[in-house]
């Protein structure tokens, strides 16, 4: 089964290419271009590397947030797009999700990741083995607010490990938190290699859609949800 992988949760956008189990491309570069730019090139580079054609592809995966939502929106419209003319599946995939499948640490785990304005996207996840469940719904808040929301949902701080590529620019404020007691791993900043194991792993178990019923996971308002005024 090849699988193709989206990430564009992140400042860039990445593509994995993965056979079954194995990893076969991971296209990641480090570029200040618009994922509206380089997301397509990044795509057919990847099935380039794998010797294969878009029609190739048998089910694709893409990180469908939380995230920027106009980052969101160019990678959930070109996998709904290229699914609905190869009529594919395709497998939706937390980027707070992949955050804790990209780290090593297991069980109780708490992804962190910026969500700008001051705040973080976070939630609880528990990791065993190749299961990935969410314990709580995902939330954008300031980090200290996040915090006394797990304490106040009785989340203890001592089991959980606290996961995310920025983990060390939170330093100070972690340890002066109610989680300064907690284990900490930095992780990857790229995504689209996490999103694929976790593809691979949610398609086996029945966890797949099709282009129609796609959806993105804002977790926070659009700014125009936030403006708008009703009468």
């Amino acid at each position: 089964m090849w699988l193709l992988a989206v990430d564009t949760t992140t400042k860039s956008a990445s593509v994995a290419l993965q056979r079954d189990t194995h990893l076969v491309a991971l296209v990641a570069p480090r570029t200040d271009e618009q994922h509206s730019v380089q997301l397509f090139r990044n795509i057919q580079d990847a099935v380039k590397d794998g010797g294969i054609g878009l029609r190739d592809i048998d089910v694709y995966a893409v990180a469908n947030g939380p995230g920027a939502f106009t980052a969101l929106r160019v990678g959930l419209t070109v996998v709904k797009g290229l699914a609905e003319v190869y009529q594919k599946p395709v497998v939706a995939v937390s980027a707070l999700e992949a955050v804790c499948e990209s780290a090593r640490a297991e069980g109780l785990l708490v992804p962190i990741v910026n969500a700008y304005r001051g705040q973080v996207f976070g939630a609880v996840y528990e990791k065993v083995g190749g299961a990935i469940h969410r314990h709580r719904r995902e939330w954008v808040l300031t980090l200290e607010d996040f915090f006394k929301n797990l304490i106040f949902e009785e989340v203890a701080p001592e089991p959980c490990t606290l996961v995310g590529p920025e983990l060390e620019a939170y330093a100070e404020k972690i340890g002066a938190g109610e989680f300064a007691a907690s284990a900490r791993e930095v992780t990857s900043p790229v995504l689209a290699d996490a999103v694929a194991r976790r593809g691979v792993w949610k398609f086996a178990h029945g966890e797949a859609t099709d282009a129609l019923h796609l959806e993105a996971n804002y977790v926070r308002r659009s700014d125009a949800e936030l403006l708008w005024k009703g009468p």
